[in-house]
């Protein structure tokens, strides 16, 4: 779907109250519909595919191990820094570099193609070690159906050189590993100063139907929700509060795994999500008798969209409030979106909201 600002306006016009499919995705006009002006002109720019800049996927990146790479579901760049040593036999003598390597990989909003990045920098420290110097890095892609190795490339001397591979993934759901290693030869003489493990990449046609896409799993799916913003505030007091007094503070998030709270996951059963719906609803009669008034909907929290809903759950492990009607149709409309759409969860895996000032 590629929709010009013209269509998103017709798109709004024409939402209707509120439904969804039957996996618990927003149609495009709802998701449309959930989103502030800035968010539209995102939305529009990310059904392009377009690849994040060096500048934007590796602005953090430290040299640190895997694991700490910065990254999101849609991104990751590891950078490594390692000394490169040369006996240059014509003169006799050893020359050093300094080498940066970057490795990183933007995906598409959809597809299951990505192209593959590697930058990596020389400094001298000690003669010329680069002067003559191929550089060739080596590429893993454990799964992928379609592969396309780096071009070596012969060095005149320090400087910035890029690199890329075309790689594809065709798959219902599979996952694949990438790993990069540089390889320098000089005077005949390999070595291979720098090896890299990227964060796993997933990807799949099953988060929303007659849809593709991929994304790194290794990185958390966070929903958030903002206190300042009047569409959502209702809720996001509502979850704030819900957080603080519920058994295992379900869905708090914190960047500290060991702050969190026990992790939410996502149903795509639409059985499940209407008894949990159907039971919330059951609890906010019960617990706020007369409270229904012309306007207002019944909060849940956990969301019926989880495995953690209303019908699976002790009412001691539900908060449920009555609150404005759009506000809790625009954050259900957002939150299927990330599920759906954007972080691409799939049945029974984990998320976490955050209730952002």
């Amino acid at each position: 779907m590629k929709l010009t600002p013209l269509a998103l306006a017709i798109a709004l016009s024409a939402l209707p109250a509120y439904a969804q499919d039957e996996e618990g995705c927003p149609t495009d006009a709802e998701m449309v519909a959930s989103m502030s002006l800035d968010e539209l002109r995102q939305y529009e720019y990310s059904l392009q595919n377009p690849e994040m800049s060096f500048e934007e996927a590796c602005k953090d990146a430290t040299d640190k191990d895997e694991e700490e790479a910065t990254g999101s579901r849609k991104h990751y760049c590891v950078k490594r820094v390692a000394t490169y040593s040369s006996h240059n036999p014509e003169t006799g003598e050893e020359e050093v570099a300094n080498v940066t390597m970057y490795d990183y990989v933007s995906v598409p909003q959809s597809r299951t193609a990505w192209t593959h990045r590697v930058r990596v920098e020389f400094e001298a420290i000690q003669g010329n070690a680069m002067a003559g110097l191929i550089v060739a890095p080596d590429l893993y892609c454990g799964s992928c159906t379609e592969k396309q190795q780096f071009e070596p490339q012969t060095l005149s001397g320090p400087g910035i050189y890029e690199f890329s591979a075309a790689l594809r993934f065709d798959t219902d759901d599979g996952k694949t590993s990438q790993n990069t290693q540089l390889v320098l030869t000089r005077f005949n003489v390999d070595q291979t100063p720098i090896q890299m493990v990227a964060p796993q990449l997933r990807c799949d046609t099953l988060s929303r139907s007659n849809t593709s896409g991929c994304r790194f799993t290794d990185y958390p799916t966070v929903f958030e929700v903002s206190l300042s913003n009047p569409d959502t505030d209702e809720s996001a007091i509502h979850i704030q509060a819900a957080q603080s007094v519920l058994p295992g503070r379900p869905g708090y998030w914190h960047t500290d795994q060991n702050l969190r709270g026990t992790a939410l996951t996502r149903t795509q059963n639409g059985t499940v999500r209407r008894a949990n719906r159907r039971a919330s609803g059951e609890l906010c009669k019960s617990r706020f008798p007369g409270g229904a008034e012309a306007g207002l909907n019944c909060d849940e929290y956990p969301f019926a969209a989880t495995n953690q809903g209303a019908s699976l759950v002790p009412e001691t492990s539900m908060s449920v409030k009555y609150i404005a009607g759009a506000d809790n149709q625009d954050v259900g409309n957002r939150l299927g979106t990330l599920l759906c759409t954007e972080a691409r969860v799939l049945e029974g895996e984990e998320f976490w909201v955050d209730i952002t000032e």
